[in-house]
C-alpha cells in the first residue's frame, strides 16, 4: 500500500540522535536504512516504527500519540508503538518496527525487528458473527484470522457487495492514480 518516500527527512537514526532531542510524549520523523522512521518517546522508553500509514500513506509523524499508540491524522488508523501492529481500522497491515540502542546520550536504530509468529489458539467449534461489513467489520474479521481464529466468520451487511475500502475507492482509485493492489478485496 504505502511506498517508501524518495525524499527522506529528519535525522539519520543510523548515525544516532541525541536522546534529549525527543522529549517524553513526543514523536520525531527521521530515517534509517533508506526508510522513513517515526521515533517516539514514552518515559525512558524510545520506540521506532515505519513513518507511513499502511492504509493510505498518511504521515504518522503528524498524527496523535496516546500512551504507546499513534493515530494516523488522515483516517485515524492506530498503530502500537511497541510492535508496529495495526490495532485500529481502517489499516489492516502493520508498519515496520525497528531496534533501538541507547549509547550514552544518543539513540541509534540498528535494524528491523522480525515479526513474531502468531500463537495458535485452542480449537473451538464456535463461530463469529460481525454485524456491519464496512472498514470496522472487515478489520475485525481480518484481525481474527491474523490472530489464528480458524472458525467460521459471518459478516452481515445491507451492502450489495463484499467489504471494500471506501476511502481508497472514493479518492485515487476512481481518479485512476491508485494501483489495484490498494483495494483489499
Amino acid at each position: 500500500m504505502a511506498e517508501p518516500s524518495s525524499e527522506l527527512e529528519g535525522p539519520d537514526f543510523e548515525k544516532g540522535c541525541k536522546i534529549d532531542k525527543l522529549a517524553d510524549g513526543e514523536m520525531l520523523l527521521g530515517h534509517a536504512f533508506g526508510e522513513a522512521i517515526l521515533a517516539a518517546r514514552r518515559g525512558e522508553e524510545i520506540f521506532a516504527i515505519g513513518a507511513t500509514c499502511t492504509h493510505y500513506g498518511g504521515p504518522l509523524a503528524k498524527g496523535l500519540m496516546v500512551d504507546c499508540t499513534v493515530r494516523c491524522p488522515w483516517h485515524h488508523a492506530r498503530f502500537d508503538l511497541r510492535t508496529g501492529e495495526a490495532i485500529g481500522a481502517p489499516a489492516l497491515s502493520d508498519v515496520s518496527c525497528w531496534k533501538i540502542e541507547k549509547r550514552g546520550n544518543r539513540f541509534f536504530i540498528t535494524g528491523k525487528i522480525d515479526k513474531k509468529p502468531t500463537r495458535k489458539p485452542k480449537s473451538s467449534s464456535s463461530s463469529v458473527v460481525i454485524v456491519g461489513a464496512g472498514a470496522a467489520g472487515s478489520a475485525a474479521a481480518e484481525m481474527l484470522r491474523r490472530e489464528g481464529y480458524e472458525g467460521p466468520i459471518t459478516l452481515i451487511s445491507a451492502d450489495e457487495f463484499l467489504p471494500y475500502d471506501r476511502p481508497n475507492l472514493s479518492k485515487d482509485y476512481l481518479a485512476g492514480t491508485a494501483p489495484e493492489e490498494w483495494i483489499p478485496l
